[in-house]
């Protein structure tokens, strides 16, 4: 299994989601009010999430999240 295949599995579901919500554009604070959670707490999926995958600017993580199935590419 290929090290970013078991990345991407290893991620929680709520990290799942605001992966795939913040590669769709969402702000932080948008993210926090659909999901009913602190904006801190977006705040902190984020950053781990980056980290995990070892990314470092929000469009390389739109990059992994096109790659990996994560966010649909629109026509």
């Amino acid at each position: 299994m290929r090290r970013t295949a078991r990345r991407k599995e290893s991620l929680l579901p709520l990290a799942r989601e605001v992966l795939q919500l913040l590669a769709e554009g969402l702000l932080m604070k948008e993210i926090a009010e659909l999901l009913h959670v602190r904006e801190r707490t977006v705040a902190f999926h984020k950053y781990t999430i980056m980290n995990q995958l070892g990314v470092k600017t929000g469009a390389e993580l739109v990059q992994y999240a096109l790659e990996h199935g994560i966010l649909k590419k629109q026509a």
